[in-house]
C-alpha cells in the first residue's frame, strides 16, 4: 500500500492515446491500426462527477454525457503555501489511509485530554504514511472549560451548562500556567517524541498548529462586545486584550520548545468587526503577528461562493487578507457543538475556489470528507489555478 501511495505522489501517467479523435486528448498524435476505444455513456445526474479509471493514475469525468479519461496532474505531497490544498478531519470512522491518501494536510481536534493519546498518533502516523502534513485544532482552554461544567457560547443554554463567554476569563486566570500550558506540553511533547523517536522522521517534522479557536471570547474587547449585544458579560471582566497576546506567545513558545519546525495559525473570530469597523486592526495589534504563519477559519460555516467570509459576519476574505497579510485556512463541513454537516461542494467549485485563492485563502479542511475527496482533489487540482503573492517575494 505505501508503494502504491508513494508512486502516486511521484509520477504523472499519460493515458494512452487512441485513433479515434471522441476518445483523444487535446495533442494526441494516435498512431495507425490502434485499437478504438470509445468513451462510455453517463447519465444527466453523473454530469460533472468523476471516479477513478486507474486509482492513483487516470479518472473519468462524467461530460457531455460521456465518462471522459483525463491524468492525475503531478502534485508536490503534503501541505504547501505556494498550492491551493486539501484536507480533512482524522476520523474514528475513517482511520484508513485509503481515506486520507492524496490530501494535503490531516487535522485533529486536540485538547480534551491531559495527555497525548492513542488516537492523535494514529493521525500523525497515517499523515506521514501519506505524506500528508498533520494539522492541529488546539482547542485546549475550551476543552478543559468542558472539564469543568462548561460549554461553547453558542450551544451552553440549550445543554444547561455555564458558557465560555461568561466563566472561561476566570478559569483562565485560575488555570492557565498549571493546567492548560501544561496540557500544551504533554502535547507538544508527545507529537515531537513519536516523530523523532518512534517513527525516526528525520531532522524536520511539520505540522500546523492552528491555536485556541473563540480564543476572542475571552478577552476584555469581546466581553464587552457580548455585552451590548447578547446582554451578557465574562465574569469579573474579560481577560486585558494585551495579556490575551502575552497568553498567546507562551502557548506559541511551549510548542517550538518542541517542535521548532511547527507552523502557527491564529483563530480569526469573524465576529470580531461586527461591532467596530477597526475591530479587525485594534484586537490583532495585541498578538506578535512575527510568530504566526497563517489566520484560521473555525465554526465549519465558511462560504466558498461568497466574499463573506461567513453569512452572519461582516468580515470578508479580502479584507481579512489586507489586514493580515497572512494565508487563510478555511474550513467546512460542520455547525454548532461540532455536528458535521456532511461535505461541503461549494469547496469542490473550481470557480469559486480560485476567487477564494484571489482574497488569500490557501487551504480548506472538510471536517466530514466525501469518500472520494481525494479524487475529487486530483481532479480540481489538474484544472486550479492559483497565483498567490507571497510566493513571488
Amino acid at each position: 500500500m505505501k508503494l502504491k501511495i508513494y508512486f502516486f505522489f511521484l509520477f504523472v501517467i499519460f493515458i494512452a492515446c487512441s485513433d479515434d479523435e471522441s476518445s483523444t486528448q487535446p495533442g494526441d498524435n494516435p498512431g495507425e491500426g490502434e485499437a478504438v476505444q470509445p468513451l462510455e455513456p453517463c447519465e444527466a445526474n453523473e454530469e460533472n462527477t468523476y471516479r477513478w479509471q486507474e486509482e492513483g493514475v487516470t479518472f473519468l469525468v462524467c461530460e457531455n454525457g460521456k465518462w471522459t479519461p483525463d491524468s492525475v496532474k503531478e502534485h508536490k505531497p503534503g501541505f504547501d503555501p505556494c498550492q491551493f490544498n486539501f484536507g480533512a478531519a482524522w476520523q474514528n470512522a475513517h482511520e484508513d489511509s485509503i481515506y486520507y491518501a492524496g490530501l494535503d494536510y490531516v487535522s485533529v481536534w486536540l485538547g480534551d485530554n491531559p495527555f497525548y493519546n492513542e488516537f492523535e498518533k494514529r493521525m500523525v502516523r497515517t499523515s506521514l504514511e501519506i505524506f500528508a502534513t498533520p494539522m492541529v485544532y488546539a482547542y485546549v482552554i475550551a476543552e478543559f472549560g468542558k472539564d469543568h461544567g462548561m460549554d461553547d457560547c453558542d450551544v451552553a443554554k440549550s445543554r444547561g451548562k455555564k458558557s465560555l463567554c461568561v466563566y472561561g476569563a476566570n478559569l483562565m486566570r485560575e488555570f492557565f500556567e498549571d493546567s492548560i500550558l501544561y496540557r500544551y506540553r504533554q502535547y507538544a511533547e508527545g507529537m515531537a517524541f513519536q516523530a523523532y523517536n518512534l517513527l525516526d522522521i528525520g531532522e524536520k517534522f511539520e505540522s500546523i498548529w492552528m491555536i485556541e479557536p473563540d480564543f476572542y471570547q475571552y478577552s476584555e474587547m469581546a466581553s464587552e462586545q457580548s455585552a451590548d449585544i447578547k446582554g451578557e458579560e465574562q465574569l469579573n471582566g474579560g481577560i486585558p486584550d494585551s495579556m490575551m497576546g502575552v497568553y498567546f506567545k507562551q502557548i506559541v513558545d511551549t510548542i517550538k520548545a518542541y517542535l521548532p519546525d511547527a507552523k502557527i495559525a491564529i483563530d480569526i473570530s469573524p465576529w470580531v468587526s461586527d461591532k467596530d469597523s477597526m475591530g479587525l486592526e485594534k484586537w490583532f495589534s495585541n498578538f506578535d503577528m512575527s510568530l504566526v504563519d497563517y489566520v484560521s477559519t473555525s465554526g465549519g460555516r465558511t462560504l466558498a461562493d461568497s466574499e463573506k467570509i461567513r453569512s452572519a459576519n461582516k468580515l470578508t476574505w479580502k479584507k481579512l487578507y489586507e489586514t493580515l497579510k497572512k494565508p487563510i485556512l478555511a474550513d467546512v463541513g460542520y455547525d454548532a457543538g461540532g455536528k458535521g454537516t456532511g461535505h461541503a461542494k461549494p469547496w469542490d467549485d473550481i470557480s469559486n475556489l480560485e476567487a477564494r485563492a484571489k482574497d488569500g485563502v490557501v487551504g480548506v479542511m472538510q471536517m466530514d470528507a466525501a469518500l472520494d475527496y481525494p479524487l475529487r482533489a486530483s481532479y480540481i487540482r489538474s484544472r486550479l489555478q492559483v497565483d498567490y503573492p507571497w510566493c513571488k517575494e
